[in-house]
């Protein structure tokens, strides 16, 4: 994937975010959550992007965020790793449903 092509990307998913895609995945709280825990993510979630903010995870692996027009080409990396933190959590919230589970820890980069 290029660079443009990647950026592209970006900025989709961002505007999906700003429209509450994230509130909208999670759907109902799982035992150990609570409604308002989530309208708290899905909130914060939607502020960020709608200041064009997005989660990069460093070398350390730890989580910040960047303004998306600051990106360059070697953030690419970083900013895939926060998505497939975000996903894997997705995915594990997904399972736990389907069992019955309670909730996951949410990353801390969503809190």
């Amino acid at each position: 994937m290029g660079w443009q092509e990647f950026m592209r990307l970006e900025h989709r998913r961002l505007e999906e975010r700003r429209e509450g895609m994230l509130r909208r995945t999670l759907g109902d709280p799982l035992p150990g959550e609570t409604i308002e825990q989530l309208e708290r993510i899905g909130e914060r979630d939607r502020l960020r992007a709608s200041h064009g903010l997005v989660a990069v995870v460093g070398s350390d692996g730890r989580a910040s965020y960047r303004y998306i027009d600051a990106l360059g080409a070697d953030d690419i990396e970083n900013r895939l790793a926060a998505e497939w933190l975000e996903e894997g959590w997705l995915k594990q919230r997904a399972k736990r449903r389907m069992n019955g589970a309670d909730a996951v820890p949410v990353p801390k980069h969503l809190r």
